[in-house]
């Protein structure tokens, strides 16, 4: 009766158990920390900075990161995935930013340009090679407007190289 039971572990044990798709967790995880992170930079943007492009970027990262935000909360409602604390909670601003005076502007585009190139290759990795075919469609909704923060951020920084060098 023993040897019954341990080769019935033992089969059960070999039978391929289904893959859970962690990936799509850790996406949704990372991505809702990255839409709090710029949410809360944008509202600094709009209190500090001292140029309206860059406070009119700040207002758009906390008006679309904080739409995408709520899209991915729903989303990761309907997928029954847990959001961490971190990744659904209160974000707080970056220290060196929240007191960097009067080099706000260069240190928030420089973390803007950094950032979005970063989330941009995230999107566009998980919507080529990601299980998970919802969440997939979430990052391929997403892309163009991250790429449009890019571009925008992109010629702010470069406004900013031409008055620096005159």
């Amino acid at each position: 009766m023993l040897l019954g039971c341990v080769l019935v572990v033992a089969v059960k044990a070999q039978i391929p158990q289904p893959d859970p798709d962690t990936t799509a967790k850790h996406f949704l995880q990372v991505a809702s920390i990255g839409n709090l992170q710029e949410v809360s930079a944008g509202q600094l943007a709009i209190q500090q900075s001292k140029r309206d492009d860059v406070r009119s970027f700040g207002r758009m990262m906390v008006k679309e990161h904080g739409e995408a935000e709520e899209k991915l909360k729903q989303l990761a409602r309907t997928k029954h995935i847990n959001l961490t604390p971190a990744a659904s909670g209160d974000i707080k601003p970056d220290l060196k930013l929240k007191n960097a005076g009067a080099n706000f502007d260069k240190f928030y585009v420089h973390a803007m340009l950094a950032g979005h190139h970063g989330t941009v290759q995230m999107f566009e990795n998980y919507a080529t090679t990601g299980k998970d075919p919802d969440v997939r469609a979430f990052a391929k909704q997403m892309l163009p407007t991250l790429k449009h923060h890019l571009q925008v951020i992109t010629a702010i920084d470069n406004e900013m190289k031409k008055a620096a060098a005159k």
